[in-house]
């Protein structure tokens, strides 16, 4: 799988999956929840555990071999009560990925009360992350990422 390949799959899969609340899902491991999106001999899963507190990772394949991927491990913060709202927000940002940084949800995005914010260094190959959403100047959400090829 090239580079520019593998850019175009991510963002796909991305934004076919959790951001949209269609992927495909299974579970195998007990007590997780698995997304899974496939295109030609390329297959893309997302295995976290829990919803407010949570970590998950993401792997591609190319034809069952693994050659990307992202750990992650984030949580609502203080208590925040409308969790719906805050992950349909999230969802939102997370369906903009761009191929210039496929890792989450923009740098920026705003939405009347809540603020995202994705701040992320490196790229396809090797990259770490923290993304966060505010509420007048409070972080009510945060996640930390970082993954990258796979030899």
């Amino acid at each position: 799988m090239g580079e520019e390949d593998l850019i175009d799959f991510v963002v796909k899969a991305k934004k076919e999956t959790y951001a949209s609340g269609k992927g495909k899902t299974s579970v195998r491991i007990p007590g997780s929840k698995e997304m899974h999106y496939a295109e030609g001999h390329y297959e893309y899963v997302d295995v976290y555990f829990g919803d407010l507190a949570f970590n998950g990772i993401e792997t591609v394949f190319d034809a069952c071999k693994p050659v990307w991927g992202m750990v992650y491990s984030g949580a609502v913060l203080e208590d925040y009560q409308d969790v719906g709202a805050l992950y349909s927000f999230l969802k939102k940002c997370l369906s903009l990925v761009q191929r210039e940084a496929p890792f989450r949800g923009p740098k920026y995005c705003d939405q009347g009360v809540y603020i995202y914010g994705n701040d992320f260094s490196g790229d396809i190959n090797h990259f770490i992350g923290y993304e966060h959403i505010d509420i007048d100047g409070e972080t009510v959400y945060e996640l930390h990422y970082s993954g990258g090829e796979i030899l």
